[in-house]
This record gives structure tokens, C-alpha cells and sequence, in this order.
């Protein structure tokens, strides 16, 4: 008896300051199986899910902020259905959807994703079109449907990435590899523009300090990096820092030394991990 595609996925979802809307938005997938795994959880974080989500979930939890390679491991350790579906909370995608992801990923055995047209909030039409999808060598990863034993095969998220670059460094692999990963052209989901958390002083370090710690280190990886861009890069930041702050244009400044962070962040681990990348 063939399975009903609810019982083919798991869904799985990290959480870091999410506001509340977007967690209500998890309620799409009360008829699946998901996963969340929290980070930087309260001690009611787990009450206050109860409470918004209307289904039953497998929950995982730490109490710092242990990055997104870290716990999307995690919880693709624990998947045991055939497909896992990468999503974040301001997404919405809908089961027709999912469905025709789950057909595509049936049409050939060396399909390891496959993802619908992600388009923002005011987009909601999509073109008709006789071909049902095209192969990528990318895919927008904050809704990618995955053949969770093909990817155990390359290997899941790299670690060493904190926030930025993981999905980037997942697919550059999946390229040198015997799969293929392919865009559906007749569906779509929406992500919504706003940020997938509050913006504050402290998030918005991390993810500049992210940002360019996994660029250099994604660079470096994949025989890209060039010493002169990152001496380059960190005396411009350093000058408009200076300049941002005589301005008084305080979020900018962050910017820049979130940038300045993570450069001398990627130096440090380059320093003490060169021979893990020879």
C-alpha cells in the first residue's frame, strides 16, 4: 500500500528569537511529522509552543546558541522518513506544494533536492509552464524538499559554519558529487520579507559576524580566497566604522565591526584548523 505523502516527510525547523507570528505560521504543517529544535530556549519556550501550535512535534532544545549547521544536524539525525523538508518560520508553503515536490524527487533516482519558486510576500502568481521543473546548481534552501539518504551520503551541514554559508557549502558538494538538485516551475511558497527574528543589538552582530566569518571560510574551502581582499575588506570596514560613528549612524558602525569581528574570527580558526582544509 503506497504511503500518504504526510507520511513520507518530516519538517524540519530551527528556531532562534522567533516572533510569535512566525511560529503561528508552523500550524501549516499539523498534519506532518516536525521537528524543532530551539536555540537559546527559556525555560518556557517549550510551555509557550504548547500552546500556539496546535499538533503534536518532536522538540529539541539547547540553551545557547549552538548555530544553524550545528542544529539542523541534529534534527536530520533524528528523521526517519525518506524525505525531510529544510524550511524556516516565515515561510509558507502549502501541501499541494509538498506534494509535487515529493512527485519530482520520484521522476529520477539521482535527485537529491528539490525546491518550489520562492517569492516575497506581494508575489503570489506563477506562470504557467509545460516543463515541470530545471535542474539547478543552486537552490534557495529557506524551503528545499531533500532525499534524506542521499544527503546522509554527502554529508550533512558543515559545522565549522555557523549561520551564513552552510546551505552554499551543502550544495557546492551535492555539484561535485552524482546528484543533482532541480527547481519546481509550477509551484511556489512565499517567504515572507521580514527578518525570522526581532532585530536587535545582539542578532544583529551574530549574523553580520556569520556572514563574513563563513564568506572567508567558504572561500577558503573551495580554493577561492585571496589575502588581499581580506586586507582589503578589513581596512575599509575599519574606516567606515570610524566614519559611521562620527555620524552617529550607530547601525551601520555594527555592521562594520560585525564584519571586522568575523574576519579576525576566520583568521583565528584558519591559524588553528589550516590542516584540516589541506
Amino acid at each position: 500500500m503506497s504511503k500518504n505523502v504526510e507520511e513520507e516527510i518530516s519538517i524540519i525547523i530551527t528556531l532562534y528569537k522567533t516572533p510569535i507570528e512566525n511560529i503561528q505560521l508552523l500550524n501549516q504543517y499539523r498534519n506532518f511529522k516536525v521537528l524543532i529544535f530551539n536555540q537559546a530556549e527559556k525555560d518556557d519556550s517549550k510551555k509557550k509552543l504548547d500552546e500556539i501550535l496546535k499538533f503534536n512535534f518532536e522538540y529539541y532544545s539547547s540553551k545557547k546558541n549552538l548555530g544553524n549547521s550545528r542544529s539542523s544536524n541534529i534534527l536530520l539525525s533524528k528523521v526517519t522518513t525518506k524525505y525531510c523538508l529544510f524550511t524556516q518560520p516565515d515561510v509558507t508553503v502549502d501541501v499541494l506544494t509538498i506534494k509535487k515536490l515529493v512527485n519530482l524527487m520520484k521522476l529520477r533516482e539521482d535527485i537529491i533536492f528539490a525546491g518550489p519558486i520562492i517569492k516575497s510576500n506581494e508575489e503570489t502568481e506563477t506562470k504557467d509552464s509545460k516543463q515541470k521543473y530545471i535542474e539547478k546548481k543552486n537552490l534557495d534552501a529557506s524551503c528545499m524538499l531533500c532525499d534524506v539518504k542521499k544527503t546522509r551520503e554527502i554529508g550533512f551541514f558543515d559545522e565549522n559554519f555557523f549561520l551564513y554559508w552552510n546551505d552554499e557549502d551543502l550544495m557546492a558538494r551535492v555539484n561535485k558529487s552524482n546528484y543533482i538538485m532541480i527547481q519546481s516551475l509550477d509551484s511556489f511558497a512565499i517567504h515572507k520579507s521580514s527578518q525570522s527574528s526581532k532585530n536587535d543589538f545582539k542578532v544583529d552582530l551574530i549574523r553580520g559576524v556569520s556572514f563574513k566569518y563563513g564568506e572567508y571560510l567558504y572561500d577558503y574551502k573551495y580554493k577561492k580566497f585571496r589575502f588581499i581582499k581580506l586586507i582589503r575588506q578589513f581596512i575599509q570596514n575599519f574606516l567606515f566604522m570610524l566614519i559611521n560613528f562620527v555620524f552617529f549612524k550607530g547601525k551601520k558602525a555594527l555592521k562594520n565591526i560585525s564584519f571586522l569581528i568575523g574576519i579576525l574570527i576566520f583568521v583565528k580558526f584558519i591559524i588553528f584548523n589550516r590542516k584540516a582544509f589541506l
